[in-house]
């Protein structure tokens, strides 16, 4: 079953744990759920829900009838997934089901900036950065194609939840991790398997091959 993470008052794990049939969990470990119900009341509200968002959890935030202002604030974002009042059990159920049903496997994205579109599978992307002059992502695909589309870095978080391949190395730099061929330290430098560079620090380099296990299920040749 899925797992949803609670960060809500007690009162309301109690009610939710009671009614609802579903596996909620009370962690800040990210790696185990892909959904929070996050309540706008608790301490420090805006910095859990940027953590969440940043590892792109989905969120739906849980408020009162005095937050409409706040709610419309968030729905308009369009940085969660819902807004529900917090003990509307029924419409809490209904918008967690909403959430599953909307989730879909993709294999493939459209990339449309102002004079290319293009249809392309996720393993034809080596990486993707962030430029801040331009506020535009940058799509760098296999046999140099390039695309540029204007949306925030984060709108790309949820892949790393997604798909294992895609590890985000630095907070406007995701690498798919399955085309990288040589880790060069000499040059600070990724080779990816069509050729293609590019050039980080030996730190971003040693926690690429501390976080990937390059040499699982691979005959092994290396230094004694």
């Amino acid at each position: 079953m899925n797992k949803i993470g609670l960060v809500i008052d007690n009162d309301s794990k109690i009610l939710l744990k009671e009614i609802l049939n579903y596996d909620f969990i009370e962690t800040n470990i990210v790696e185990c759920c892909k959904l929070v119900l996050l309540d706008i009341s608790i301490v420090n509200f805006k910095d859990e829900f940027d953590f969440y968002l940043s590892h792109g959890i989905s969120i739906i935030v849980l408020l009162g009838n005095s937050n409409i202002k706040e709610m419309r604030t968030l729905l308009k974002s369009n940085k969660c997934f819902d807004c529900i009042l917090r003990y509307d059990v029924y419409e809490i159920e209904k918008s967690i089901e909403e959430y599953y049903s909307s989730k879909k496997k993709y294999s493939e994205f459209y990339l449309g900036d102002t004079y290319l579109k293009g249809f392309f599978n996720f393993s034809e992307t080596l990486y993707m950065d962030y430029c801040r002059i331009s506020r535009k992502i940058r799509f760098n695909l296999i046999d140099n194609e390039v695309f540029f589309v204007k949306r925030t870095f984060s709108d790309l978080d949820f892949l790393t939840i997604e798909f294992p391949n895609f590890y985000k190395l630095e907070r406007g730099l995701i690498i798919n991790t399955s085309l990288i061929k040589i880790l060069d330290y000499k040059e600070e430098r990724i080779i990816f398997k069509d050729k293609s560079i590019l050039y980080i620090s030996k730190v971003k380099i040693k926690e690429l091959e501390n976080i990937c296990n390059f040499e699982q299920s691979r005959l092994i040749f290396k230094n004694a």
